[in-house]
Order: C-alpha cells, then structure tokens, then sequence
C-alpha cells in the first residue's frame, strides 16, 4: 500500500476486539519504529511491548482515551533526553524524534490491518512508576493497539480551511 492510502486508510478506534496479535507483527511495527530518522541518528527511544492484562489495566486507567481499555497490547515509548540536547532553547529533540517514530508505527500497523490509538497526554511520573523504570528516562508516548471493533469519527478539517498563504 502507498503511504497516501495508508494516511487516508486510518481511522483511530473507539474499541479493540478481544483478538491477540501475532508477536511477528509486533515485531515489524517496532522495526518501522527503529527505521525511522532521529536527531543525529542517536535512536534514544526504548520500546515496552505490554500484554500483562494488570499492567495494561493500570496504563489504561491513566489516559483519557477509552479504547484503551479494550486494547490487547501498549507499546510505551521512552526516551532519554540526555543523549541529545535542544533544538536552540526551542523543542528537546526527544519530543521530535519520539513521534515521528510513533507515526511509523501507526503507519505500519495501518498497512498490517492493525489499529492504532496514541496517547501523549497522561501523567509521566505515574508511567514510569509502573515500568520501574530509570530516572533518566522520560515517558513520551503509549500507543494502543489491536483489531478494531469501532471506530471514532473522523473530525476532518478541509485542505484549504488549513493552508495559509502569505
């Protein structure tokens, strides 16, 4: 499939079915992650896959997003942000290079006919409690994923109602 189909294809779910996913795909979801560009190509994201059914309740019941709850697997997304610095004082490079990953993920699973929902606002500290996981690293991204059950609607926004011309 070509990425314009892939892009027009996705529609974020409300639910997941109660169908596992094969650790093959799991496996080319995170090799798009890791193909995808970075600052100076430090690759400084860390990759939780969760299935543990109490694990994916607890980061369920942190983000808003309801189909999470249904979802059979989260990938959580870390970062170290030490490795890299700012772009100038502007935005840390780990809040680039982090979604631009994700973004190949959902593309990936759209291809896969898998379903993605990504969820950036949750509380961090609260993440990383549950992943025991080292000080120097920031929790950035969770990305649910399964077969859909129903889908949200698109809340599309016209081409020329975005595009700007000075």
């Amino acid at each position: 499939m070509i990425v314009g189909n892939l892009v027009k294809n996705f529609h974020e779910p409300s639910s997941f079915k109660d169908r596992a996913i094969d650790d093959d795909i799991l496996i080319k979801l995170l090799e798009a992650a890791r193909l995808a560009p970075s600052a100076n190509n430090t690759q400084i994201w860390r990759f939780y896959v969760v299935k543990d059914q109490r694990l994916l309740k607890d980061i369920s019941g942190l983000v808003k997003k309801s189909s999470f709850k249904t979802a059979p697997v989260i990938i959580a997304v870390f970062a170290n942000p030490w490795i890299v610095g700012k772009r100038g004082r502007e935005q840390p490079f780990f809040m680039i290079d982090i979604p631009i990953a994700v973004s190949h993920i959902v593309l990936q699973a759209t291809e896969l006919d898998i379903s993605t929902a990504v969820e950036y606002e949750f509380d961090e500290q609260k993440i990383i409690g549950l992943f025991n996981h080292q000080k120097k690293y920031r929790a950035v991204a969770l990305v649910a994923l399964g077969y859909q059950n129903e889908f949200l609607p698109r809340g599309d926004i016209k081409t020329d109602e975005m595009i700007r011309e000075s």
